[in-house]
């Protein structure tokens, strides 16, 4: 409901921002005889703009030159991205560094007590306009009910005392048994034009958007245009080729039936704003080819601007290519919030502000081991207000201003400076692992550096001091854990003193410590990332698989799907790897965390058998879709197939419930 709300108030936000463009620009376009079916689509695209939060259309722009704008750009993209949960920890952070004590836990009642007032409030105002209109719909159906048919397709009765139309999918015209002759076409020729258009539908759903957002006047005024823009196109349509005459005829059948007052729930002919469009009627000349054009590119570079999802350009930093590993070539990428561009966003395979893999480095090349090779980078802190996820790309711990910022791990610092929004950070080196790869830790928000690049550091000397420098909301730091150009989450690997110690000390335990331990996994899952977990998940392989084994709670706690040997193994949606390795029993195994649902229980999905090694790392983001690894038959397996589980809570249910 939070998320819905916030997202509600962005849209609306939005949407009235754009509203005073939209009467700008139409201004132009009618002194330029623009034709009303133009200025129709322009408000639509308003009407969009207060439905989709955030815009439609993505619109990379240059990062500003200017310091100030680069930080007030970003911060700007921050808070957009930033979801209601992370916007309470935010603000408990802040608070604590002007002094008042308010935990998270505080934080998120008062949001939930907030959101509680304006979420009825919402409700109840949204049901009492939707209410009105079915009524006063409903109403007008009884009244013509006992309509007859007339041999020009229209339907007539006493009761129709103006014209209009009334249906949705398969519309009807009802009109006066009085209007004959050429009034009676041209005004059939309007309301055809109304069925022809689809302006039976859109409008019941553009009224509908608004009900929404019905505490916006400037959403009722943008509803307001767009309601005479399309009652002046249909005007136009009618009088178009007719002679001055006929006109006149027109124009005193809108005079007539201004006055009659049709109930809600239909496209009425006399309404709204009669003596404009009777003046535009009179006036109406069709624009030249050429202004016309003119007119449309305008109105579609309005309707690109109103629409617009403006991001970032991301900086250039070489990449390197890691197998499997999701690309984002044109996602936005700011240093601590990635731009969202879907429900979940693609994962970026370059998260470093800097070119910091420096070539040839071999410290400790080869001896490095990440599992239980880290310590925490603060010895105080208050609490972690903000772990990694797909929308930021580290842990952020609140503590005091001046705490002394330790090295997680010996090695090499490869950068110590400055950044618009990292403020002043440091990256080390920590040296090659056994497979050769570089692993590196980023600490940023430094009050102080206390090192310098090239320098050697052993693990826990003294590297800054905590600040509140760069792009933050208060004084903490933000740590990132880096294999090569691959984001880790730092809480998977970094000794935590809570219920679980450090989970990468214990890795070659892990799965079989989750598989036995419903506790244990779910805790684990916890820790790994908090977003909202999904209601379904994605099948795992490219296509339906017959089963060869189904679940048997207590015996079978999964899904046999028989394929042959190196058929792709899929996402069933994004998450966060909490385990990717060898287990006697399963094989080669991948465990996915998908964050918690509404009853606070992790919802979690594991894929075994598999035919290689998997090339994932414990803590990295995947997407949905992506490739994890191949069908195989490793570990206690009679035949090439996927076992995949699914645990809500750490307790195994059935896949084939959850699986789509």
């Amino acid at each position: 409901m939070t998320d819905f709300l916030c997202a509600l108030l962005i849209a609306g936000l939005a949407g009235a921002l754009a509203v005073p463009v939209a009467l700008g620009v139409c201004a132009l376009l009618r002194r330029a005889r623009a034709p009303g079916w133009l200025l129709c689509l322009l408000w639509l695209a308003v009407g969009l703009r207060f439905a989709v939060p955030g815009g439609l259309v993505p619109v990379t722009l240059p990062q500003p030159e200017s310091q100030p704008l680069q930080q007030l750009a970003t911060a700007a993209e921050a808070v957009r991205d930033t979801t209601p949960a992370e916007a309470a920890v935010q603000a408990a952070q802040a608070l604590d560094a002007a002094g008042l004590e308010l935990s998270v836990e505080e934080a998120q009642a008062f949001t939930i007590d907030w959101v509680l007032v304006v979420g009825i409030a919402w409700a109840t105002g949204t049901a009492v306009c939707l209410l009105r209109a079915g009524v006063s719909a409903f109403r007008l159906h009884r009244r013509v009910a006992l309509a007859c048919k007339t041999p020009d397709g229209c339907y007539t009765c006493p009761e129709v005392t103006a014209p209009f139309t009334l249906g949705l999918l398969h519309p009807r015209i009802y009109l006066p048994a009085d209007l004959q002759g050429e009034a009676r076409r041209a005004v059939l020729l309007h309301e055809r034009t109304h069925i022809r258009r689809g302006d039976c539908l859109i409008k019941p759903l553009y009224y509908l958007v608004i009900c929404l957002h019905w505490w916006n006047p400037l959403a009722w005024l943008a509803f307001a245009q767009f309601e005479h823009a399309m009652e002046t196109a249909c005007d136009e349509a009618a009088v178009h080729g007719c002679t001055a005459a006929q006109r006149r005829l027109y124009c005193e059948s809108l005079l007539q039936y201004a006055t009659r007052k049709v109930p809600g729930g239909a496209l009425a002919f006399g309404t709204p704003k009669a003596g404009q469009r009777i003046l535009h009627a009179l006036r109406y000349r069709a624009p030249g080819k050429a202004v016309l054009g003119i007119c449309v590119a305008v109105a579609g570079l309005a309707a690109l601007v109103l629409l617009a999802r403006p991001t970032l350009a991301q900086e250039a930093v070489p990449a390197t290519d890691t197998a499997d590993t999701a690309r984002s070539a044109d996602a936005a990428a700011t240093p601590d919030t990635a731009a969202q561009t879907s429900s979940v966003p693609p994962v970026e395979d370059t998260f470093l502000p800097e070119d910091i893999i420096v070539p040839g480095n071999t410290v400790n090349s080869g001896s490095f081991e990440p599992a239980g090779g880290f310590i925490l980078p603060l010895s105080e802190y208050r609490y972690y207000s903000r772990k990694m996820s797909f929308y930021h790309k580290g842990d952020d711990l609140a503590a005091e201003a001046g705490t002394p910022v330790l090295a997680a791990a010996g090695g090499t610092v490869v950068t110590a400076q400055w950044h618009y929004s990292y403020g002043n950070y440091i990256v080390i080196d920590h040296g090659a692992d056994t497979q050769g790869r570089h692993w590196y830790t980023l600490y940023a928000h430094l009050q102080d550096l206390l090192v310098q690049e090239g320098q050697t550091v052993e693990q826990g000397d003294q590297i800054g001091t905590v600040g509140s420098t760069g792009n933050t909301t208060g004084v903490g730091l933000h740590f990132e854990l880096h294999c090569e150009d691959t984001l880790l989450a730092p809480t998977l690997y970094l000794p935590y003193t809570e219920t679980i110690p450090a989970l990468a000390a214990e890795q070659g335990l892990l799965l079989s410590a989750m598989t036995e331990d419903p506790a244990i996994a779910d805790a684990i899952a916890q820790r790994a990332i908090g977003s909202q977990a999904p209601d379904s998940l994605a099948y795992p392989l490219p296509e339906e698989s017959e089963i060869t084994s189904t679940y048997e709670a207590g015996i079978h706690e999964g899904l046999d799907l028989k394929q042959p040997e190196g058929t792709d193994v899929l996402a069933a949606d994004a998450g966060i790897v909490l385990f990717a390795g060898w287990d006697d029993s399963y094989g080669w195994t991948v465990v996915i965390g998908h964050g918690n649902n509404s009853d606070g229980q992790s919802l979690i999905t594991m894929y075994a058998h598999m035919q290689n090694q998997p090339p994932l790392l414990m803590g990295q983001l995947v997407n949905a879709g992506q490739v994890i690894g191949q069908v195989g038959t490793t570990g206690f397996s009679t035949g090439p197939h996927l076992h995949i589980s699914v645990m809500v809570g750490g307790v195994p249910v059935d896949p084939q419930r959850w699986l789509y």
